[in-house]
């Protein structure tokens, strides 16, 4: 028999990230720097979707994501 690990009250092993662009590696990043090690985070993007360029910008919360990443900004 196999193990649930989606009941209630158990550790989370695996983060995944469906997608790619700066959202899904900004995404990654984060989840990787919160969770400390405390489990895999794995990013998935495909080769064959085109890049969709719907007009993305960098807004001033970016400050605070880069400081949570331990990103020196100098």
């Amino acid at each position: 028999m196999s193990q649930n690990n989606n009941a209630p009250g158990a550790p989370v092993s695996k983060i995944v990230i469906v997608g790619g662009g700066s959202a899904g590696w900004m995404s990654a990043a984060a989840c990787a720097t919160a969770v400390e090690g405390g489990c895999a985070v794995e990013l998935v993007e495909s080769d064959d979707i085109a890049i969709v360029g719907v007009g993305e910008a960098t807004i001033p919360a970016i400050r605070q994501l880069n400081a949570f990443l331990g990103l020196d900004e100098g």
